[in-house]
């Protein structure tokens, strides 16, 4: 389900400062692969600026064009409908601003699993707030963990992603919402182009 307008978690766009669009199931290969430069180029053609991209997973930045939507939320809206129409196809997505992702960087509560594990501790930015902010319980899958905090959820995987059985459904179920996951290494580096 898309955010709305008037959704609780929806963040002003500050105006002229880049947002952080994270793209939804958007694979290096296979069906749901998409090329970075369409998607640069889509959204240069549709007037954002700054445009730029980071690994081939859907991460994608830029200055929302003038008269975009001043809402992290609508704009998502907007965004999801205007791609997807350049692209050809349908898009989720979500939206957030240098702020917020600070914020997903300090609230993070696995400091240790981030210093000595970074590639197994992911944060699923979700397209709207969880229902309860707190650890979700994972004891049936495994030795995962999770904690919720607002439109995010935080994942460590001390054996590994690949054959976890805390997958991406999983996830949305618990939250119940819809979400994005990137590891912790790729959520610095996004931090880090926001504030470049």
């Amino acid at each position: 389900m898309a955010p709305t307008r008037t959704a609780a978690h929806d963040r002003p766009v500050p105006e002229g400062e880049r947002v952080l669009v994270l793209l939804r199931a958007v694979n290096v290969g296979g069906a749901s692969a998409l090329p970075m430069a369409d998607l640069r180029d889509a959204a240069t053609s549709l007037g954002h600026a700054d445009v730029a991209t980071h690994l081939a997973t859907g991460n994608l930045l830029l200055v929302p064009a003038p008269g975009s939507p001043a809402t992290t939320g609508a704009l998502a809206e907007r965004l999801a409908a205007d791609l997807a129409d350049r692209l050809g196809r349908p898009l989720a997505l979500t939206v957030r601003t240098r702020e917020q992702v600070d914020a997903v960087v300090a609230g993070n509560p696995y400091a240790e699993a981030a210093a000595t594990d970074p590639s197994h501790l992911v944060v699923v930015f979700l397209d709207g707030p969880a229902p309860a902010d707190g650890p979700a319980d994972l004891a049936r899958y495994g030795r995962e963990r999770a904690t919720w905090s607002g439109t995010e959820g935080y994942v460590h995987y001390p054996d590994g992603i690949g054959r976890s059985k805390v997958t991406s459904p999983v996830l949305d179920r618990l939250a119940g919402r819809s979400g994005t996951a990137r590891n912790w290494r790729t959520v610095l580096a996004l931090r880090d182009r926001l504030a470049g």
